[in-house]
């Protein structure tokens, strides 16, 4: 008969196993959230481009931004805007199809990606900067690319209403597949639960069943006790030893009788178990090849929506999730935390004059440069464009100034050749002290004030905040 403790160890480790899937099914959550945040800035921000570029929408614009603004950003739902989105394109596709082709445009001042004339300017200048805070999976990190090197090509022609179709278009695919794996992590958590519903049945029964084997020795052990003690009392008043004999013979065949019949039942219910047995085991087999399959899956889809495809560094959702263990870390210990912003100087130019490729090699060699100068328990992640953030735990402000110091000095000594050109690469950083009780938004604001400042004061330098939190 299989024993109890097999099933409450199943039970133990697929209970583990269920916590860890739903810390998985949390930080899918986090990220689809996230996405709906941005969904909503990027919406917000094509929007006020589209006032720029076509006044005559304006009107229309700022309708489905408040509409927009209304919606909760971590249950953001675009849908609930089709129908204004599709007329306010169908509005812009007529606007520029009312354009001749050789129609003068209005020079417009360079974007920040590339340099374009007119209204598309705006939206150029908007749109790569929002899709480069967006942690993609590999099948959509190629659209993104030429996506974003459609908008940096001085030459592209596309016009501004598919541009903006195909950023939303392309965000929504990314939460569309979020989705799709968050409903799979789903099904299999509800498989998860059933076995785990009938491996607790099953113990139960196994419990029961142990009752019922006790019950049944006892009664075997009753019924023997009382047949030898009435052979004992056939010995005692028996006159004649042939009576004695059948009388003995009589007993012994009934006690033959009792335990032949315990061991059927024994039998009948060892067959019982071990046939329940078998079928669990099948089943908790099919359930770890499953289990197998989609823990693989989840740590390539964490690796993926939790590092930035470009550098390879964590991104921003990655940190965003660090800094709320360091945080918690610094409460409990009262030890010290400090936030770094790093900022690429001049970056624009490199991609101005050299292109986009230029700027991703100049990006790579950064992050390179960073992972091997911080220390083993600092946190790096880029967090969009050319900036990028730092998590200095047990380091106070003064000595995280001289961590970044070092790293800015290496950084300006950096050389980096493209196509025959040296590029020289510099950054400016700004440090802010986590005080207690003040909130991630109020230390990032301060260290971010302490980063223009260092633009201010020349760029390639490093400037500690001066600021407290009370």
């Amino acid at each position: 008969m299989a024993e109890a403790p097999t099933a409450s160890t199943e039970n133990d480790d697929y209970r583990e196993r269920y916590e860890q899937l739903l810390g998985e099914l949390g930080r899918l959550e986090d990220h689809d959230q996230e996405l709906g945040g941005l969904l909503k800035i990027t919406l917000t921000r094509v929007l006020f481009a589209v006032d720029k570029a076509y006044p005559e929408l304006a009107d229309a614009a700022a309708r489905i931004r408040d509409k927009a603004r209304k919606q909760d950003e971590h249950a953001f739902e675009v849908g609930r805007l089709k129908g204004e989105l599709e007329d306010l394109a169908r509005r812009i596709r007529e606007l520029e199809a009312s354009q001749p082709d050789d129609a003068p445009r209005p020079e417009a001042a360079p974007a920040s990606h590339g340099t374009h004339n007119g209204s598309a300017s705006h939206v150029r200048e908007v749109l790569p900067l929002l899709l480069d805070r967006i942690a993609f999976v590999d099948a959509m990190e190629g659209r993104r690319a030429r996506l974003i090197a459609a908008i940096d090509d001085p030459n592209d022609r596309t016009l501004p209403s598919i541009l903006i179709d195909r950023s939303a278009t392309l965000i929504n695919d990314m939460r569309q597949a979020i989705e799709k794996e968050k409903g799979e992590l789903t099904r299999f958590l509800e498989q998860v639960t059933d076995a785990l519903a009938d491996i607790d049945q099953f113990s139960q029964a196994q419990s029961d069943d142990l009752l019922v084997q006790r019950d049944a020795r006892l009664k075997l052990d009753d019924s023997l006790r009382q047949q030898v003690d009435d052979i004992d009392a056939q010995v005692e008043s028996a006159d004649d030893l042939d009576g004695l004999k059948l009388v003995v013979r009589e007993r012994i065949n009934r006690i033959r009788q009792q335990v032949q019949a315990f061991q059927q039942g024994e039998e009948r219910r060892q067959e019982d178990v071990e046939a329940d047995n078998e079928q669990l085991r099948q089943r908790l087999a099919r359930l770890e090849d499953q289990t197998r399959m989609l823990e693989e899956q989840l740590k390539q889809s964490e690796a993926k929506l939790f590092r930035d495809n470009l550098t390879g560094l964590p991104n921003r959702l990655a940190f965003d999730h660090r800094v709320r263990l360091e945080m918690a870390r610094m409460r409990r210990d009262e030890s010290p935390l400090t936030l770094a912003i790093w900022d690429l100087d001049r970056f624009k130019e490199i991609n101005d004059q050299l292109g986009h490729q230029a700027g991703d090699k100049t990006l790579i060699i950064v992050a390179k440069t960073f992972m091997n100068l911080i220390r083993d328990v600092d946190i790096i992640a880029r967090f969009g464009g050319e900036e990028f953030v730092m998590l200095l735990p047990a380091a106070a402000g003064e000595d995280a100034l001289k961590v970044v110091e070092r790293i800015r000095e290496k950084l300006a000594r950096t050389k980096l050749r493209y196509r025959g050109r040296e590029i020289g690469v510099t950054a400016s950083c700004g440090l802010a002290e986590f005080t207690p009780g003040e909130e991630m938004e109020t230390v990032f604001a301060r260290a971010d004030d302490a980063l223009y400042q260092a633009k201010e004061k020349g760029r390639n330098r490093c400037v500690l905040s001066a600021d407290t939190v009370d």
